[in-house]
């Protein structure tokens, strides 16, 4: 057999390797933390709303349907649509529900720190205002933050979208493989969205406010909580329901914003002299762009050996340890695992190159996805 064909069987069982590794680490966790659980405090829910009429009220109902007795909801909004005139409507009939007025109207994260002036749970919830949870989501996750050690917890997730275009089978494939591999914290410190995220009000009053400026509040929270040696586990518990990017100028236009918020963040810390960030970038960059690097390296050194031995094998590794999870996931083979993986490869490799560009520039938009009713 080749030395091309050995290292592409090679790349295989690595990647399915650490696929299940991902996998292990968050049924461990799981276990962890329920054997933990106790009787939780009081849940204050969060949302950051801007021009939200389309999902605004079916969300606010559904969580004060399901949340515990005693939980309010506290909605930050600086809306121009009729969102302001749902949301006081909807403060007459529920008695839960705390509605402040954006007073800044700069972005999510300024939104954030106003509505944490004035919640008065234990346990707060970031939710984006799309995001659904029934009673046992909303019941479980607050339990596990009751003992001591547990300070956070960042929920699964998945779609609800009415319409499953490709698009959104693509974000899935993706979130499979990040919930194993990314959020997992198997091969970094944990990354989350701030969308399903519950954490201690003291330990958010430890960690800071979010800076206004940032384009990626998941990320400056974890950067702050890691200074403040927290780490947040991925719970593979009841699951949040959020709404994927719907076509494909939304999903540019959000990986645009995470990455180049991403940079940002880590180019800040870089400079404050945490040089594990620069590891972590040129990690990041040579396992998005080592097809062109491998190439370059041969035609500069004038021997073809990195293309032909190595890259077959590397390319067959990332496959595996992304398609696995997906395998793991559905239970059984969809045509997703074929053509899911060279797209979204590209398309990183597009977008953070974009990013990368966009990061030295001045302030940027926050880019709104849009949301089908419902």
């Amino acid at each position: 057999m080749s030395p091309t064909l050995w290292g592409v069987l090679g790349g295989i069982v690595a990647g399915i390797a650490l696929a299940l590794l991902g996998e292990a680490k968050n049924l461990k966790v799981l276990r962890r933390l329920v054997a933990c659980a106790g009787t939780p405090g009081k849940l204050s829910i969060v949302i950051a709303s801007r021009n939200e009429e389309a999902v605004i009220e079916n969300t606010v109902r559904t969580l004060a349907s399901h949340a515990p007795p005693d939980t309010e909801i506290v909605v930050v909004d600086g809306s121009t649509d009729s969102t302001p005139q749902i949301l006081a409507r909807l403060s007459q009939e529920i008695p839960a529900l705390k509605v402040l007025a954006d007073p800044y109207r700069t972005g999510k994260p300024a939104a954030l720190n106003h509505a944490l002036k004035h919640v008065t749970g234990d346990i707060i919830l970031f939710l984006d205002a799309d995001a659904r949870m029934d009673r046992e989501a909303l019941t479980f996750y607050p339990r596990l933050l009751a003992h001591p050690s547990a300070r956070a917890a960042y929920a699964d997730f998945t779609f609800y979208n009415f319409r499953k275009t490709w698009v959104i089978e693509a974000q899935e494939y993706l979130f499979s493989f990040s919930r194993r591999l990314v959020f997992s914290g198997l091969l970094w410190r944990p990354v989350f969205m701030t969308c399903g995220l519950f954490v201690r009000k003291d330990l958010l009053q430890e960690a800071g406010e979010f800076d206004p400026k940032t384009l990626v509040d998941d990320f400056d929270l974890s950067i702050r909580l890691a200074r403040a040696k927290v780490r947040v586990p991925f719970v593979r518990g009841p699951r949040c329901r959020i709404q994927y990017a719907p076509t494909l100028r939304d999903l540019f236009y959000q990986f645009l914003r995470w990455y180049t918020g991403g940079i940002r963040e880590m180019r800040d810390e870089i400079k404050q002299g945490d040089l594990s960030y620069l590891l972590l970038m040129v990690a990041l960059a040579l396992l998005i762009y080592f097809p062109q690097v491998a190439l370059l390296l041969d035609v500069s050194r004038g021997t073809w050996l990195l293309v032909p031995l190595v890259l077959p094998g590397f390319m067959a590794f990332l496959w595996a340890a992304t398609s696995v999870p997906t395998l793991l996931d559905q239970r059984k083979p969809r045509l997703t695992i074929l053509w899911a993986f060279p797209f979204l490869y590209f398309w990183i490799q597009l977008t953070v190159a974009v990013a990368l560009l966009r990061s030295f520039g001045g302030q940027q938009p926050w880019y709104k996805v849009r949301r089908e009713r419902g």
